[in-house]
């Protein structure tokens, strides 16, 4: 697996050649890692190069003593993107990756092409900050783990989760340092660059000028983005009844329609096979 070296970290990532659509960066979420993507590789190879990347504190990639906030984060997706050529980018990203995505385009436009966001975890209510505050602000990082174990396991986003996926979901958080765990849960709920909870979410997201695809299981967070879409090509899709990693519980519905939907923003036919 390739490795780059930024300023104070490496990033590792995979880098693989595809057919002549925009390159595409693929962004995790919080505590996942660039495997998540494997659903989703031989469908977006078809069309365009596709590089995966760990983000810091994650996967393979190292553990610096950092902030870890969306603005370290998103600053080291740019970083990428710039080092490895690849912009103006498409930037697939799940949950908090979506976050860092969001925050990339804004601050960034000239390195996102078109954004698809699959459930991402911005917008959410303020008062969920206070029932996850008591974990994030345990003292002991194990503690903060093993908490968050549960909350995979069993919270809300796993639900509907089919079990082996929730089994790989607590296999990639084992791989998480404890106190990247600890650090970036914290700066996820409290940081001035996050916009996990609103009002936060809705100045950063009416301020995305390009096209965007989303995938909403909740139909408050759909609503949401529908009302922050600038771009006339963006949409968004409505997927009920499944757990928070839609991109591994319905890979065909995420494939078929992103590759569609990439297919009209670039002109291109759509080659049937989808």
């Amino acid at each position: 697996m390739p490795v780059l070296q930024l300023p104070g970290v490496q990033l590792h990532h995979t880098d693989e050649p595809g057919g002549p659509g925009r390159p595409a960066l693929l962004v995790h979420g919080w505590l996942d890692s660039s495997d998540t993507w494997i659903h989703l590789l031989p469908d977006l190879r078809r069309s365009r190069r596709v590089v995966a990347a760990d983000l810091r504190g994650h996967g393979s990639s190292s553990a610096p003593d950092s902030r870890y906030d969306a603005a370290e984060l998103a600053a080291d997706l740019a970083a990428v993107i710039t080092a490895l050529g690849m912009g103006p980018a498409v930037v697939v990203a799940h949950s908090m990756g979506a976050s860092l995505a969001s925050r990339l385009a804004v601050e960034r436009p000239d390195l996102v092409h078109a954004l698809v966001l699959i459930d991402p975890d911005y917008g959410g209510d303020p008062q969920e900050r206070e029932r996850l505050h008591p974990i994030a602000e345990q003292d002991d990082p194990e503690a903060v783990v093993r908490d968050v174990a549960r909350l995979v396991a069993a919270g809300p986003d796993a639900r509907t989760a089919a079990p082996h996926l929730r089994e790989w979901h607590q296999r990639t958080l084992a791989r998480v340092p404890p106190f990247v765990v600890a650090r970036s849960m914290r700066a996820n709920l409290f940081a001035p660059s996050s916009i996990r909870f609103r009002p936060a979410a809705d100045e950063l997201l009416a301020r995305r000028t390009q096209p965007v695809l989303a995938f909403h299981r909740d139909p408050a967070r759909a609503a949401l983005e529908r009302s922050h879409l600038r771009h006339p090509a963006s949409r968004v899709v409505d997927v009920p009844g499944v757990g928070h990693w839609i991109h591994q519980e319905r890979p065909q519905l995420v494939g078929d329609e992103a590759g569609r939907w990439l297919a009209h923003l670039e002109g291109e036919p759509d080659d049937g096979q989808r």
